[in-house]
């Protein structure tokens, strides 16, 4: 990737729409439930892993090395969809409020289903 106006440009765009539409994600889910675990933030991570996946296997088949798309999906999409300060905010709040099951299996589920989502969808789509 060459660094360029432009492509600085794409990866602005792709990182606030990303952001976005992690917040209406992360909210809906928050709203539909009523659990105390950070349901919308795992929804999000595991959907922008998925996402980041897809790109970057498809993403050398059909697109040149200078193309705007692998910065606007790949680093502004899904960099701006995925959030691991969020993460990091709700797992010391649940430890904060004595809630450290719900903290670590946070951490475990997070980082886990995240690492799984790839690799399955690497050995799926890498073939």
């Amino acid at each position: 990737m060459t660094l360029t106006p432009s492509t600085l440009f794409a990866v602005f765009m792709g990182g606030g729409a990303g952001s976005v539409a992690r917040v209406i994600v992360s909210e809906g889910i928050t709203r539909l439930s009523s659990s105390d675990f950070p349901l919308g933030t795992l929804l999000a991570n595991l959907i922008a892993t998925a996402l980041l996946a897809v790109v970057i296997i498809y993403s050398g088949d059909r697109w040149g090395r200078d193309s705007i798309w692998v910065p606007l999906l790949a680093i502004g999409f899904c960099g701006g969809f995925s959030t691991f300060s969020t993460f990091s905010i709700d797992t010391m709040r649940l430890f904060q409020q004595g809630q450290t099951t719900f903290a670590i299996a946070n951490i475990l589920v997070s980082v886990c289903a995240c690492i799984g989502i790839g690799l399955i969808i690497f050995k799926t789509l890498s073939k």
